[in-house]
């Protein structure tokens, strides 16, 4: 028991410190900063709740049923988590106050008939609430990848493809939680509270400089009539201004240097050359720019080369490199050099 006082007071230190930092010390911080800093106080809250099943009788089966009622309510913050992720804006009072109400109605129902049946309906509840999550989010974040890649040829700050690792932990991390709560266990308890550090440590890591983006979709057409993209023409006014080299080039930039709207460039590029805005650009950038760069100055540093080619990071001209060539950079450099 005190081992798991003691992994319970870590993981409420944990939550504490970068609640503080993201809602207080944080000087800028952006809608989806607030509900992150806001989540980890949250959890903060719950974790040290648990303090009192370590005191002397309080392991007790009627306390650890009301721990895991109040505890269910934290999968709110997944969902939240997501919602504003791959749709930023989503959640408001109304919406939330809707989901609410079933976990409500739960805690209510415990609390009028503690019976052990209630509390495998919450379990089951609580199980097929998680997957809903999981699936559906999962299925908005490959649609919201689609987006940007057809819209943005720098996704450094944007890119949402971290969730996927977080939606497996979180999976895991449910029914390891479904398990414990179902099985009075200190030291079952201990390992969850570390597997929670880890996995809202994996959340802060790659989403402690993300900036969600609201899907744009195309304005309705005005007066202005735009006409289809003419075989080559695309490709002639990108090689001319040599667009690819904006670290910031965006689907609507190309639209406006060749007068069209952006639908009409999207379908072009997914039909004619079955790539996507980003995956076309960033091939530009290698073929025209960094491959001859290295070429002719091999003693040139990668993230030079990287920034003279339009990369805004070389984490993403890496990718970008090894999708195209299926080398790292490095590899191609010595390759072409020998």
């Amino acid at each position: 028991m005190n081992i798991t006082a003691f992994f319970i007071g870590l993981a409420s230190m944990f939550f504490a410190i970068f609640a503080i930092t993201i809602l207080w010390w944080k000087k800028q911080r952006s809608r989806f900063q607030m509900v992150l800093g806001s989540i980890m106080a949250v959890w903060c809250l719950w974790c040290l709740k648990d303090l009192i099943i370590t005191f002397p009788g309080m392991y007790s089966a009627k306390i650890l049923n009301w721990i895991m009622i109040i505890d269910g309510w934290s999968a709110l913050t997944y969902m939240v988590l997501v919602c504003e992720v791959v749709t930023p804006g989503w959640v408001s009072w109304r919406r939330m106050g809707m989901v609410i109400l079933p976990f409500a109605a739960f805690t209510v129902t415990y609390g009028l008939w503690p019976t052990d049946y209630v509390i495998y309906a919450y379990a089951a509840f609580l199980w097929c609430f998680a997957w809903a999550v999981v699936i559906v989010g999962y299925i908005k974040m490959k649609r919201h990848l689609t987006y940007i890649h057809n819209e943005y040829s720098n996704i450094d700050k944007i890119d949402v493809s971290w969730l996927r690792p977080v939606f497996l932990f979180c999976i895991i991390g449910q029914l390891l939680w479904l398990a414990i709560s179902l099985m009075a266990s200190p030291w079952a308890d201990s390992v969850y509270y570390c597997i929670a550090i880890f996995l809202w440590l994996m959340v802060l890591y790659y989403s402690w400089n993300f900036q969600p983006i609201v899907v744009k979709p195309e304005p309705a057409p005005l007066q202005r009539q735009f006409s289809p993209i003419a075989e080559g023409e695309l490709e002639r006014i990108v090689e001319e201004q040599q667009l690819y080299l904006n670290k910031n080039l965006m689907l609507q930039d190309l639209a406006q240097a060749l007068n069209t709207n952006r639908t009409y460039i999207s379908s072009y590029l997914s039909q004619q050359r079955q790539q996507t805005f980003y995956d076309y650009i960033n091939q530009l950038r290698i073929e025209r720019v960094s491959i001859p760069l290295m070429k002719e100055h091999p003693e040139y540093k990668l993230d030079y080369v990287a920034s003279e080619s339009g990369f805004a990071s070389l984490s993403t001209f890496r990718r970008a490199f090894i999708k195209l060539t299926g080398q790292t950079p490095g590899q191609k450099r010595d390759f072409t050099n020998n």
